[in-house]
């Protein structure tokens, strides 16, 4: 858990209390009885930080990425726990949540984010709130509220590789007698890459972000009421990937930002919506209700093969296929959550609620092989090969007690109970012509999955001060399908997942509210976890990854974080990973040679043994001027980053990522300066590598950026 210095108050008031919504309602965080992370917006939004994938390293046990090919597309990893998959028919395992309300896909996710106030990250599965597809836990993005007081805010950002970033926030303060108060941000970011490609110049992964954020707060009689729209907009100009065939690990020229691509590629992306916010006060209690409707689009197009030129061949049965993909996903969601909370009796606090939500994707997917199967090798002259639509239909009722037994002793009870429906249509057109054709090959299927998840537990409060818990919880993410599949065995479905969690923690704010620390131990017990392989696709002579269960893992770990205000003007971060995670049983035809192994000895994907941070604030106070210092220190050790291959080359080696800022603020209405710098040790290492096929890709940490920016409140 992350807080900047300033808004703590003075020495004698000490830390400022926490308000979460870890169990659906707002509390102190100081009572919730699980590993809960929260990190500032600040963290997300300033000193060059610009999405969820910045965040990484700041909470133990927790790996934030993005993914190798996709920039806006996130790659997220809880307790051991990853998910990386783009497909749009596979739910994630770690649910992300803005506001409450659940974004379904990993693309998107990582987008720009804008107005963020705080990020809560919960460890562990979190079933009988959040429902289906928090197998590995919950990360809630929470919005800045509109303000009391009218005003305007404007931020100017430039730094390294042409980064420039402007955002704009106007507050209308409080109108129509009190009763309404709105907030509109609008953001816009461009930053030119840091690849280089060396094989006609241009730079891969320029990008340029526009983003609208829209509030409304309404509050009448015993009604409070946000309204929120949001839109996105990102387009990127190339993929920054290693050299791949002819150099996979991105070094034989000396420099990993350089590489060789015959085509860049590009990825775009458009995301919209709306939601709506509304708590009803009653005397017996609060009747919330969440509404939200979301639509996207994205559109990838990219080399696989890496060729440049008269480059050598490839390895593999097709030495000579030029691979150049691409993928149109259009996607949308509606969902709808009413639930109740009663906090009025001294014995009983509950929440009660339903939840619906309505899903439809579509995936386009185009190849191009190039001359003479197509004139060029653009985009505009690729062949359909696979249109997969899907549509998901998934209701749930829930309820969760804390009943007090006497002053310190409370137990936890809650269940939910889940029933999810997809439906999936998958045609397969074959190669593009002129290769020899076939009819088009179409499968169509319907699966549902009806699934209770649970949770029991004691919390002990022996003192305002510390509070210990016991949990056992349970989590489940629904079976499905693979849109990539050219053959109807390839599509599945495949079966559901699920978790058993146990956990025992503790919390303590102590030295007179001047240190706050948790931490906690755990042991995860999952069952038929889901993961790729490798299956022969409708030619016959290559293969296609899709998903499948592999197996079960057990999970145990150890987690902690404090925050420690030594002075007034003196504040040191610290938190704590440790895991150790192995396969239990993991026996599959992994490499589609058509024999069953034991492949439990490879390491479990995305589950570093440990996570480290660090971060010291110091202020100097300068008459009606301040100095804000502040350095910060992430460390993952070495984890394997594909889950298919012990191979070294599959592996981010361990990793001190070191970060730092010095603000100066003037005036009394919050204006400052800052100076920024990211990745200061210039650390060049890989932070993914993937098998994609026949090849390996890799992408690296973001060299050394230096920025400045300024911030002016009117």
């Amino acid at each position: 858990m992350l807080l900047n210095l300033q808004t703590f108050a003075d020495e004698h008031e000490g830390l400022e209390e926490i308000i979460v919504t870890a169990q659906k309602v707002e509390q102190n965080l100081e009572d919730v009885p699980s590993s809960v992370s929260v990190l500032p917006g600040s963290l997300i939004e300033e000193s060059g930080a610009n999405n969820i994938a910045d965040l990484n390293g700041s909470a133990p046990n927790v790996i934030l990425q993005e993914m190798v090919f996709i920039k806006n597309t996130a790659n997220m990893a809880i307790r051991g726990i990853g998910f990386f998959d783009t497909d749009p028919f596979a739910d994630q395992k770690t649910q992300v949540l803005v506001d409450g309300i659940p974004h379904a896909r990993v693309t998107g996710l990582g987008h720009d984010q804008i107005d963020v106030e705080r990020v809560e990250i919960q460890r562990g599965p979190q079933g009988t709130l959040f429902g289906r597809n928090s197998l590995a836990g919950t990360i809630n993005i929470i919005t800045r509220a509109a303000d009391q007081e009218p005003g305007l805010t404007a931020r100017a950002t430039i730094g390294d590789y042409g980064l420039s970033k402007y955002v704009l926030s106007a507050e209308s303060g409080e109108i129509l007698n009190d009763s309404l108060r709105s907030r509109v941000t609008l953001s816009k970011r461009s930053y030119d890459g840091h690849v280089t490609n060396a094989f006609n110049g241009n730079q891969l992964g320029e990008q340029d972000s526009n983003m609208l954020r829209l509030k409304l707060d309404h509050i009448i009689s015993n009604v409070a009421t946000t309204l929120t729209y949001y839109q996105v907009d990102e387009e990127t100009a190339g993929i920054a990937t290693s050299n791949l065939i002819q150099d996979p690990y991105g070094t034989a020229d000396g420099d990993v930002h350089l590489v060789n691509m015959d085509t860049d590629g590009f990825n775009n992306s458009d995301e919209s919506g709306f939601t709506l916010l509304s708590d009803i006060e009653f005397e017996t209690g609060t009747v919330s209700i969440a509404a939200n409707s979301h639509d996207s689009d994205f559109l990838l197009y990219t080399d696989l093969d890496g060729r440049a030129g008269a480059q050598p061949p490839a390895f593999g049965p097709n030495p000579r296929l030029n691979v150049n993909i691409g993928f149109d996903i259009d996607h949308g969601q509606d969902s709808l959550e009413i639930r109740f909370h009663d906090e009025h009796s001294t014995r009983w606090d509950y929440v009660v609620g339903i939840f619906a939500f309505k899903e439809d994707a579509r995936r386009f997917f185009y190849q191009n092989i190039g001359p003479p199967f197509s004139a060029t090798f653009a985009f505009e002259d690729a062949a359909r090969i696979t249109v997969a639509t899907q549509k998901t239909n998934s209701i749930a009722a829930f309820a969760q007690t804390d009943f007090r037994l006497n002053d310190q002793f409370v137990l936890i009870a809650g269940g939910r109970i889940t029933q999810d429906e997809k439906t999936v249509t998958v045609t397969n057109f074959g190669l593009p012509r002129p290769a020899p054709q076939r009819p088009p090959i179409e499968l169509e299927a319907n699966t549902s999955w009806n699934q209770p998840t649970w949770k029991l537990g004691t919390k002990y409060e022996y003192s305002d001060s510390l509070m210990g818990y016991l949990t056992i919880s349970t989590g489940y993410k629904s079976g499905g399908f693979t849109s990539r599949a050219t053959v109807p065995e390839n599509v599945g479905p495949y079966e559901a997942e699920y978790v058993t969690n146990y956990e025992s923690g503790l919390r303590a704010n102590l030295l007179e509210n001047h240190l706050r620390l948790s931490a906690a131990v755990f042991y995860a017990d999952y069952e038929d976890l889901v993961g790729f392989v490798r299956r022969t696709n409708s030619t016959g002579r290559g293969n296609e990854p899709i998903n499948e269960n592999l197996g079960n893992v057990g999970i145990k770990g150890f987690e902690f974080e404090s925050d420690w205000l030594l002075s007034p003007n003196l504040n040191i971060d610290l938190a704590l990973g440790l895991l150790d995670a192995e396969w239990v049983t993991f026996s599959v035809d992994l490499n589609n040679d058509g024999i069953v192994t034991d492949n439990s000895n490879l390491d479990v994907l995305m589950a570093p043994s440990l996570t480290a941070f660090s971060a010291i604030n110091y202020t100097s106070e300068l008459g009606r001027h301040t100095l804000d210092y502040r350095l910060e220190a992430r460390y993952q050790s070495r984890y394997n980053t594909f889950g298919e291959s012990n191979d070294d080359i599959f592996y981010r080696p361990g990793t001190t990522l070191i970060n730092g800022s010095i603000k100066w603020a003037w005036g009394s209405r919050g204006n400052s300066v800052s100076l920024f710098g990211r990745n200061l040790t210039d650390r060049n290492a890989p932070k993914l590598t993937i098998g994609a096929s026949i090849f390996p890709v890799a992408v690296y940490e973001a060299p050394r950026m230096l920025g400045l920016e300024l911030r002016l409140n009117i």
